[in-house]
This record gives C-alpha cells, structure tokens and sequence, in this order.
C-alpha cells in the first residue's frame, strides 16, 4: 500500500487517491511486485534463516514475479500501444476502445521497489520487536 501510494506522488497524481489507483495501477515508480515479493522475502530471510526451506521458495517467486513484471508485462504494455494504435484507425468512432498501456515496469521501478521493499520490512520488523 505504500508503494502506491508512494507511485501516486510520484507520478503527479497526489490529489486522486482512489480505491482502483491505490489497488489496480499497473506500472509506474516504484515497483508494488517488486516491493512485496522482496518484503516477503526478506521477512523469510530474518525469521527463517537465508538456508530455509521458506527462504529458496521466497527466492523463486521474486524471480518469477520481478522476470513477469519486467518481461513479459512490458511487452504486453508495447503491444497494447499498437492495439490503441490500429483501434484509432480503425474504429474512429469508438474513442472509448482503449486498453491500457502502462503495464511493465523498467529496471530501475524494479530497483526502486526493491529498495522500499527492503527497508519498510526491515523498519517495519525492528519496531515490532520494541514492543
């Protein structure tokens, strides 16, 4: 939740915080994938030891989720830019035949979100620990 809200700031929308942009944004600074599956992650690493069982599999779905984020939602995000490209041309008008765009993310989204990921997990766990 704090990644998008924080992705709201910075992508200069920080007066329409909404349900559907708080919940289903897709893309943008920083990374919500990357921030949860790096919180998980590390929040396995600290309570289960980096050689757990919890750990490797925390391990593999970052891979897989940052990879999907990165891969293969960028690509989609390419072709949903051609797909609003052709339905322009072809359906002139139907302006409301539109599919969304921004759906990956870049490397340093991906890097961003790791970051946030990090450290809230690590801030978040050490303020627990106080009381």
């Amino acid at each position: 939740m704090v990644t998008q809200i924080i992705k709201l700031i910075t992508d200069g929308i920080p007066f329409n915080l909404t349900w559907q942009h708080l919940m289903a944004d897709y893309g943008g600074m920083p990374s919500a994938h990357a921030a949860f599956v790096v919180s998980l992650l590390t929040l396995v690493g600290i309570r289960d030891g980096l050689d757990s069982t919890g750990f490797a599999i925390a391990f593999a779905v970052m891979i897989i989720v940052i990879r999907d984020a990165v891969g293969f939602r960028m690509e989609i995000g390419k072709n949903a830019v051609l797909t609003n490209t052709l339905a322009k041309e072809i359906f002139p008008a139907n302006p409301e035949i539109q599919v969304t765009e921004r759906i990956g993310h870049t490397m340093s989204q991906v890097m961003a979100g790791l970051a946030v990921g990090i450290l809230l997990t690590l801030l978040m766990y050490y303020i627990t620990m106080l009381f």
